[in-house]
Parts: structure tokens; C-alpha cells; sequence
């Protein structure tokens, strides 16, 4: 059977899938190529990797090129947790300011936009450096080690924003894969579908086991920040 390249985010929301995945559902035609966000989006688009976790906003801006794999995403109702606004100022303050953003991120960077944008009626300048910027965008595993520092006097959780303006729940990621790609690899991709529901069911049948695998890499953060972590992010694509 043909392999399957899976982009694979290495950062700690996505473990509940991955490691499941690798342990208990390995075939031996699943590829797993680790990258950044906005790293595997490119590579997703340019054809070197088959399917990914992807940026939710890869398929609002390219949806005639993607199908989303059913009942599987990474999101939030309210707070996600690793997507924060870092500052010393507060939120009300922060209105024309300059706003330092990752390379990294394609649906957190375009979220901040749109709250601080739309909701917030704030024009501010975006930068990828953080020399002379007064908030800081971070995501992921990133945004999780700043908070641990408690380095800033104000710390933001755009899930929360967002739930605050429109009460609605946040997709943050997707498992894109090509149109073409679905057509060519459908066998393959159906077992990756069902290995990924089964590692996501046995990721929440044990939280403490699943961390117990990764303590030593995380030893920065404390055990139950990291359950409840787990604990507040949906796997579950739902209507």
C-alpha cells in the first residue's frame, strides 16, 4: 500500500492524537513529517506531505483544495489555553499599539485580527519581531513555557476573547487533506481516520497515563495544569 505523509504539530495539544497513533494504530505505510503550523500548511498545499493538522483558516482561505476529515479538530469552547496575548498593559489600552506576531500561526494571527479588529474597533500595527512591540502573540507549546515564566502582568486566552464576543465555540486546527489526495489514498486515509478517533478515545480513558509518557519533556509544567490542559481543548468536531 501506497505511504501516507501525516503532518504531525509537535506541540502539546496534539498529543492526545499522536502518541495513541504511534503506540497502539503504527501501519507501516503511515509517514509522520513534524512542522510548524504554517510550516505544514505550505507543505500541504505544495504536495510533500498527504495529510495534515492543519490551520483552520488553510480551509477558510483554500476550501476548493481540502476536505476536512469528519469529527476530528483541535478547538475550544472558551479558553484554549495556548493561544495568549502576552502584555503589560491592559486590553483596552493596548489600541494602536504594535502587536508582535509568530511566524508560526495562520489562525491565531488571523483571530487576533478580527477581535482586535472587528470586536474591539483597534488599529494596530503587526510585526514578527518583538523590538518595540507592547503585546506579544504566542501559541502552542511557546505560549504555555512564557505563561510558566509569569512575565507579564496580563495574560490573554483568545478562545476567551472570542467566546466573550460571540458566544460561539473556536476551531483552531483541522485534519486537511487534498481533494485529489482523498481520491488517490481513500483506503489509507479511512484507516488513519478511524486510528486517530480510536487514540483520541484512549488519550481522555487515561489522562495520567498519557502524561506519565511525556513528563520528562514537560517537567516545566505542573501535572494537573497539563490534564486539564488536555481537558479543555475538543477533539471533537461537532455541529
Amino acid at each position: 500500500m501506497e505511504i501516507l505523509r501525516i503532518g504531525e504539530i509537535p506541540y502539546l495539544d496534539c498529543i492526545p492524537y499522536f502518541l495513541p497513533l504511534k503506540q497502539n494504530y503504527m501501519q507501516d505505510f503511515f509517514q509522520f513529517v513534524q512542522g510548524h503550523p504554517a510550516e505544514l500548511n505550505s507543505a500541504l498545499k505544495r504536495g510533500e506531505i498527504d495529510i495534515s493538522i492543519s490551520s483552520s483558516i488553510e480551509y477558510g482561505q483554500n476550501y476548493d483544495l481540502y476536505i476536512a476529515l469528519p469529527e476530528l479538530c483541535i478547538g475550544s469552547s472558551g479558553a484554549v489555553g495556548s493561544v495568549l496575548l502576552f502584555s503589560d498593559h491592559q486590553l483596552d489600552d493596548l489600541d494602536e499599539m504594535p502587536i508582535s506576531i509568530p511566524s508560526a500561526s495562520a489562525t491565531a494571527v488571523a483571530l487576533l485580527k478580527i477581535i482586535l479588529g472587528k470586536y474591539y474597533q483597534f488599529t494596530n500595527q503587526y510585526k514578527t519581531s518583538w523590538a518595540d512591540t507592547e503585546a506579544h502573540l504566542l501559541i502552542g507549546d511557546s505560549a504555555l513555557r512564557e505563561k510558566s515564566l509569569e512575565r507579564y502582568q496580563y495574560v490573554y486566552d483568545l478562545g476567551e476573547l472570542w467566546w466573550n464576543q460571540t458566544g460561539l465555540p473556536m476551531v483552531f486546527a483541522l485534519w486537511l487533506v487534498k481533494r485529489d489526495t482523498a481520491r488517490r489514498k481513500r483506503e489509507q486515509l479511512m484507516i488513519l481516520h478511524r486510528s486517530l478517533k480510536y487514540a483520541i478515545e484512549e488519550s481522555r480513558k487515561n489522562w495520567e497515563k498519557l502524561y506519565e509518557q511525556i513528563a520528562e519533556k514537560y517537567q516545566w509544567l505542573k501535572k494537573e495544569d497539563v490534564i486539564n490542559y488536555w481537558k479543555g481543548i475538543d477533539y471533537s468536531l461537532t455541529s
